[in-house]
C-alpha cells in the first residue's frame, strides 16, 4: 500500500489508442481514482473510448496513426493537446507511447508540469535505417533533453532534471535509450518495471479438460496481423501440422503497410482449413486452458513486454518464443525459445515439448514458470510500482 501520496493532485494518464489505456492500464486508473481526487484519460477515439470513460474522465484527443508523421498534423495535436493540458493544470502527467510521449515532453517543458514518461516497446522504428532511425533517434534526444530542463515564463530555462521519470519494461529499450540518448544511467530518473502485468484471475482459472496425452496441439497467436508480429510464420506452421488448429486473435490494422491485407487472409482461409481469424477477443487464452495449448510469440517487433506470453505462463501453457520477443527477461528455464525464427527450429522446439509432455517433465516446469510470473509479473505488483514512482515526486 502507498502511503504518504499526495492525493490532493490531479493526475493525467495519455496514450496513442483509449484501447492501450482500458487493456493494459485498468488496474492502475482504477487506483489512480481511489487515491487522486481528480484523474483524467487522454487518447483518441476508438471502440475502446465509452469502456474507458465508464473507469475514469475521459478526454478525446485527435492523434495521427503511428506511421504517419505529418508534420501538420503532429502541430494540431500538439496545440490540442497544450490547450488541453494547460486548462487542467494536472499536478502530473503520465505519458505513454512514443508520439504523446514527444508531445508531451514538449509542452511540459513550457508548462513546468511533473511527467512520468513510459516506453511500451520501441516498435519497428528500433530496426528502422537512413531517415527513419535519424528521426527516431532524435525524437529520443528531443524528449531526454526536454526532461531536464524547464521554462520559467515560456522564455527562460533553466536544469531541473527531478521534474520528469522514465519507464522502461525491458532491459534491452533501457539500455538502446541510454545509448543513443549518450548519457550515464541514473536509477532515480530511469525506472525498469516489466510491462503492465497480469491480472490476478488468470492464476485463478482451472484448466479444462483435455484428452490426454495428444498430438494435435492448438496454436495461438494473440497479435496484430502484422508481419514484423510474425504472422506470416505462423500461418506457414499450419501447413506442417493440418490436424492441428490455428488460432489468430488479433485485429487487422488497414492502414498499416506492414499488416495482412483483406485479400491475403481469405487466401490463407482458403488454404489451411485448419487456420482460425478470430479477430479481436478480450482474454483469448481463457478459451484454450487445456493440456493441448501452445501459445507463440514469433515476433521480430520491438516489443515492451508481451503480455501474450505472461498470460500463456501464468496459465501454465508453453510458450514458444523468439529472442527478441524474450526482451532480456525470459530464457529456456521459464518458456521454450528458438534460436532462429524458421519453420525447422519451430517444429524442433515442438517436438521437445511433446517429449517433455510425453516424458511427464512438462507439468513441473510450467508450473514453476507461472510461479515466476506470479512472484515478478503480477498487474498488482506493477501497479505498486508505477505508484511508488508517482510518490517519489512529493519531495520535487
Amino acid at each position: 500500500m502507498i502511503k504518504n501520496i499526495n492525493t490532493d493532485q490531479k493526475v493525467i494518464l495519455i496514450a496513442n489508442t483509449s484501447k492501450y489505456l482500458f487493456h493494459y492500464r485498468f488496474l492502475l486508473i482504477k487506483k489512480i481514482n481511489s487515491l487522486f481526487k481528480n484523474s483524467f484519460a487522454l487518447s483518441p477515439i476508438d471502440k475502446y473510448s465509452n469502456e474507458l470513460n465508464k473507469i475514469v474522465k475521459h478526454l478525446p484527443w485527435y492523434l495521427p496513426y503511428k506511421d504517419d508523421f505529418n508534420p501538420i498534423k503532429l502541430i494540431n495535436s500538439f496545440l490540442k493537446l497544450f490547450l488541453i493540458v494547460k486548462s487542467i493544470r494536472p499536478s502530473l502527467v503520465h505519458s505513454h507511447t512514443l508520439k504523446p510521449n514527444l508531445l508531451i515532453s514538449i509542452i511540459n517543458l513550457f508548462l513546468g508540469i511533473k511527467t512520468v514518461i513510459s516506453f511500451p516497446g520501441m516498435g519497428r522504428l528500433l530496426m528502422s535505417k537512413g531517415l527513419k532511425k535519424q528521426l527516431f533517434n532524435l525524437i529520443l534526444k528531443i524528449i531526454y533533453f526536454t526532461s531536464i530542463y524547464q521554462s520559467y515564463n515560456y522564455i527562460f530555462f533553466k536544469k531541473n532534471p527531478k521534474r520528469v521519470k522514465f519507464i522502461f519494461q525491458n532491459p534491452i529499450d533501457l539500455d538502446f535509450f541510454i545509448k543513443t540518448v549518450n548519457i550515464s544511467y541514473d536509477e532515480k530518473k530511469f525506472k525498469l518495471i516489466p510491462g503492465s502485468g497480469v491480472p490476478s484471475f488468470y492464476f485463478k482459472s482451472k484448466k479444462l479438460n483435455s484428452s490426454g496425452l495428444n498430438k494435435n496441439f492448438d496454436f495461438i497467436y494473440c497479435a496484430r496481423l502484422e508481419k514484423s508480429k510474425g504472422i506470416k510464420i505462423f500461418i506457414s506452421l499450419a501447413e506442417y501440422y493440418p490436424s492441428s488448429r490455428f488460432y489468430i486473435y488479433g485485429e487487422l490494422k488497414n492502414n498499416s503497410k506492414d499488416c495482412l491485407s483483406s485479400e491475403e487472409i481469405i487466401s490463407f482461409k482458403k488454404r489451411n482449413k485448419n487456420l482460425f481469424f478470430m479477430g479481436y477477443i478480450k482474454d483469448p487464452l481463457l478459451r484454450h486452458h487445456n493440456e493441448n495449448t501452445i501459445f507463440l510469440m514469433p515476433s521480430n517487433y520491438g516489443e515492451g513486454l508481451p503480455r501474450g506470453i505472461l498470460e500463456a505462463m501464468s496459465l501454465e501453457i508453453p510458450v514458444i518464443a523468439t529472442q527478441k520477443a524474450c526482451v532480456g527477461l525470459f530464457d529456456n528455464k521459464t518458456l521454450f525459445r528458438v534460436s532462429s525464427n524458421t519453420i525447422d527450429e519451430y517444429k524442433k522446439v515442438i517436438d521437445e515439448i511433446w517429449e517433455k509432455k510425453n516424458e511427464g517433465k512438462l507439468k513441473n516446469f510450467l508450473s514453476n514458470s507461472k510461479e515466476h510470473v506470479k512472484e515478478n509479473f503480477e498487474e498488482c505488483l506493477i501497479v505498486e510500482k508505477t505508484l511508488q514512482i508517482y510518490k517519489s515526486f512529493d519531495d520535487y
